[in-house]
């Protein structure tokens, strides 16, 4: 039998109930809610760990901001807004972000002259995307960033591999502490090999090509390579070439040398030095800190967003990675020149967790019973309402999470509430506890009941 939680979101997911609220645009039940509150918990905590500050930014931005790279692309995703009252005509200047990214460079923008650089932020907020709603998809999701900003044209690879050890770090943690029996596999690749293959192999077609590669787990090989012939024109060897190029992945460094081989050019021997150098410090962080979480390279990472111009990866579940990226990321360059072209001189790289899919994950295989952040309740019996808040202030002293019962009812009715919430322990302080100098804390799970001493 699906417990009612489970059932509440194998529902939300799959629209087989009538819900006020619009597809796409998920909420959460009371003990849903906890667990997303635990997970960024957990997120802030590691974020903060390794000194990146929290910033917060508006749900808009102005729509020439938004749209100042890949416009057209991009436009497409955007939700507009508008006057209800005065119709379509209204349409606003401004419009709901769809990342943290953007925001950001206009962030430091405006703030330059007040930050020191390089600037570490970390920003955890929603972000509103026109997509087709669909499992683990959503037009409204949870985007947890952290990026490295900095001025000038150092280039700071310590940063990519920082980032990608606290996306690590962090993941990890949050897999353990929802008991997910998974880990997590970052592929890692670099813009610059990407972007040199494609333009020596398709030329002005270099974009759809890289479209393709980027479906090429989804369609599978032969629908692949029958692309490859129909829609570009390339013969048999050119066919084997890019197909053995998107199917070298590895996660030993020395193997990045079998990318020699195919290509030569400037760009494309610089982005393998670049890889090469991330990948060393990442191994350097794992060894020094105690990191477990896996890494490959892997030439089928393309990061369809434009503004990245170096290392590029992507994070999934090793158990399922059918479900798509987690964890997202990269390193940009003149991110802010798109924004303000005078100003074009900062550098960065960040990454992101998509807590939306990892929250699907969570809900599709646990029950989540506890519907407060109460450990206790504190029973109510007739006239002694005043006592169980001297007992409720003992425990807010002691830094502890509890409720108080409102009116003495049955003490069966107390108890059933107690067990529907997930309350653990339930506080008993009656007359015959008062008299002497107790209470009882019982444990709802196993029954045992403990008597504590009040002083």
């Amino acid at each position: 039998m699906i417990s009612v939680q489970v059932k509440s979101v194998f529902f939300r997911f799959f629209g087989m109930m009538a819900e006020l609220r619009p597809s796409g645009f998920p909420e959460y039940s009371p003990a849903e809610q906890l667990v997303f509150d635990q997970i960024v918990g957990i997120i802030q905590a590691q974020y903060q760990q390794f000194g990146y500050t929290h910033i917060h930014t508006p749900a808009v931005e102005k729509n020439d901001v938004l749209l100042a790279k890949n416009g057209e692309e991009t436009g497409k995703q955007i939700f507009g807004l508008y006057g209800m009252a005065q119709g379509a005509e209204d349409l606003k200047e401004y419009g709901l972000h769809f990342d943290l990214t953007v925001p950001f460079a206009r962030y430091t923008l405006d703030w330059e002259h007040q930050l020191t650089f390089p600037f570490k932020r970390y920003q955890i907020q929603p972000v509103w995307r026109g997509e087709r709603a669909q499992k683990g998809r959503f037009r409204e999701f949870f985007q947890c960033d952290i990026d490295a900003i900095w001025k000038g044209e150092k280039e700071y690879f310590y940063y990519d591999a920082e980032i990608i050890a606290v996306l690590g770090k962090t993941l990890t943690e949050v897999l353990a502490a929802v008991n997910i029996q998974d880990s997590v596999c970052f592929h890692i690749n670099n813009k610059k090999i990407i972007r040199a293959f494609l333009q020596e192999i398709a030329g002005d077609k270099a974009q759809d090509l890289g479209n393709l590669i980027d479906k090429y787990a989804k369609i599978g090989q032969e629908k692949f390579l029958a692309s490859l012939q129909e829609d570009f024109g390339f013969d048999t060897e050119k066919q084997q070439k890019i197909l053995k190029f998107i199917q070298l992945s590895s996660n030993k460094i020395e193997d990045l040398d079998q990318l020699l081989f195919f290509s030569q050019n400037e760009d494309f021997l610089a982005g393998i030095a670049e890889l090469r150098s991330v990948l060393n410090l990442i191994q350097d962080f794992q060894k020094s800190l105690g990191l477990v979480f896996h890494w490959v390279f892997d030439m089928q990472i393309i990061r369809g967003l434009d503004y990245y111009t170096g290392t590029i990866f992507e994070a999934v579940f090793e158990n399922e990675p059918q479900l798509g990226s987690i964890c997202g990321g990269g390193r940009y360059q003149n991110l802010t020149g798109y924004i303000d072209p005078k100003r074009n001189e900062y550098c960065g790289v960040g990454g992101s967790i998509g807590i939306s899919r990892i929250l699907s994950r969570v809900f599709s295989v646990q029950e989540t019973r506890k519907q407060t952040v109460a450990d206790y309740l504190i029973l109510q019996f007739e006239g002694e309402m005043a006592d169980s808040l001297v007992l409720g202030a003992r425990f807010f002293a002691e830094g502890k999470c509890f409720e108080v019962y409102p009116y003495a009812e049955k003490l069966g009715k107390q108890f059933a509430y107690a067990d529907k919430k997930g309350i653990p322990f339930v506080v008993i302080y009656g007359e015959g506890e008062r008299e002497k100098g107790i209470y009882k804390l019982k444990n709802m799970q196993s029954g045992e009941e403990q008597e504590v001493p009040l002083h």
